[in-house]
């Protein structure tokens, strides 16, 4: 009886990461926020950026439209706000970092398309 339990557990500790990770990966899990308006979102993206660096600018038009759709964005120069730049530890620029309530969820470094800034919100890359 007690090698049957030992390979139920066994099992268990085996198939529940696998299965886990396979419902992380599934399309349902990057859209928990399809019906909520993109003002009421949890958190918001923090666009580090300066206006020296040529990579921002191009990263610019995808910071603009993500705020035209109301999406929770700041940009944050750099150069004006070092102090917040510290405290995310930014080193490279562009950077989109989404924070929720202060503390960072998730980055992504360079350029990035607005659909992929948008995964940020719903939890995925």
């Amino acid at each position: 009886m007690q090698k049957v339990i030992v390979a139920f557990v066994a099992l268990i500790c085996f198939a529940a990461p696998v299965l886990l990770t396979v419902a992380s990966y599934s399309h349902e899990s990057f859209q928990p926020h399809d019906d909520v308006p993109p003002r009421d979102l949890p958190g918001k993206v923090l666009f580090f950026s300066a206006s020296w660096c040529p990579a921002c600018r191009h990263a610019d038009p995808t910071y603009q439209e993500l705020r035209n759709a109301g999406y929770p964005i700041r940009k944050v120069d750099v150069d004006s706000n070092p102090s917040l730049a510290q405290k995310y530890g930014i080193s490279s620029i562009p950077q989109f970092v989404y924070v929720v309530n202060g503390h960072e969820k998730n980055r992504i470094s360079g350029s990035a398309s607005a659909s992929r800034i948008k995964r940020l919100y719903q939890g995925g890359w």
